[in-house]
């Protein structure tokens, strides 16, 4: 009976010894959410006036360590000979904690067709939210049964 009770109380203070250093955090506030929607919205202007400036205003400094810039979004965005016609980025999802957030969005034109994901990660650092990178976004495919399903991670 000791060896059980033991047992028991062991595992009772390992809950609690893995539980309580979470205790004091509270989960990140929703009020991020308009926030975030902003800044993207921010940097979908500045991406369809193509101006350069607005857009580092938006970028942490940690974009480039992996070289990317303005003009790599551009780029990206317009595809590299200008021939992509830029509408908008489309919200996908947000999901975010206290210092990063992932967006993931939508590169449209005008026809608005949905072939162009991208995936956006942000930083809060000096009180606001940077674009820390951007990458490609998974494409989604058909399954056997013609629902659209999306792969990756």
């Amino acid at each position: 009976m000791n060896r059980l009770k033991r047992q028991i109380i062991t595992l009772l203070l390992g809950a609690i010894a893995i539980t309580l250093p979470g205790c004091d955090q509270e989960p990140p506030s929703r009020n991020q959410i308009p926030i975030l929607k902003k800044r993207l919205f921010r940097l979908q202007e500045a991406v369809k006036e193509r101006n350069r400036a607005a857009i580092d205003s938006l970028l942490s400094l940690q974009i480039l360590e992996i070289n990317q810039s303005s003009d790599s979004l551009l780029r990206y965005t317009y595809k590299p000979d200008g021939s992509f016609e830029f509408s908008q980025f489309a919200i996908e999802g947000i999901v975010y904690t206290r210092d990063r957030a992932r967006i993931d969005c939508w590169i449209m034109d005008a026809a608005r067709k949905k072939d162009r994901p991208l995936i956006l990660t942000w930083v809060f650092e000096y009180d606001q939210w940077l674009l820390k990178k951007f990458e490609p976004g998974e494409t989604p495919s058909p399954d056997s049964t013609g629902q659209t399903t999306t792969s990756g991670p």
